[in-house]
């Protein structure tokens, strides 16, 4: 749910009081919730990234895979390990804490997350573990999120002797925002 903070009070027991405003229909939440204790965490809303750098992106993945024999979706995930953006959550401290997962050798770790690096290698009674990092898909980014991804992939692209959009032309994608 996306809305603001719109004041910060007091009350006389020493209470914090947030009010909040959202275009959202809050009925059902309240009817679930109402009036119980609750726990809940706020972050800054992250813009959304570009069209226009997610399609420039797609089309440079497109160039680099078949300049390396390969195919789009695999130079993808390869881009999401290397310039992508772990999954993250925000403990009950405030602390960001990465997504990780463990999964015993031969189970596919496309049964936890849809993206996916691997991280590390444990052992537990003998039994071979690989450990991952849960990562975003783009569609998921901010703003400079993308950006990095973006950076990530004309740089690879650069690499292999694929000709890329001028500077000041990306510049633009990555600041082209569409809602």
């Amino acid at each position: 749910m996306n809305g603001r903070l719109k004041e910060w009070a007091f009350s006389r027991t020493g209470e914090s009081i947030l009010v909040l405003t959202t275009r959202e229909s809050c009925k059902q939440l309240w009817g679930q919730l109402g009036g119980g204790e609750i726990t809940f965490s706020i972050k800054k809303r992250a813009t959304p990234r570009s069209l226009n750098a997610n399609n420039y992106a797609w089309s440079l993945i497109e160039k680099l895979a078949t300049a390396i024999k390969s195919d789009k979706d695999t130079v993808y995930e390869e881009m999401l390990r290397r310039y992508g953006t772990g999954e993250s959550y925000t403990d009950e401290a405030g602390n960001e804490c990465k997504v990780l997962f463990s999964l015993r050798e031969g189970i596919p770790p496309s049964l936890v997350a849809r993206h996916y690096a691997e991280v590390g290698v444990g052992y537990i009674d003998g039994k071979k573990f690989i450990h991952y990092r849960a990562i975003k898909g783009t569609s998921e980014y901010s703003t400079k999120e993308m950006s990095v991804f973006l950076d990530g992939i004309v740089s690879e692209c650069r690499e292999v002797g694929i000709q890329t959009d001028t500077p000041e032309m990306i510049a633009r994608y990555k600041e082209a925002w569409n809602k």
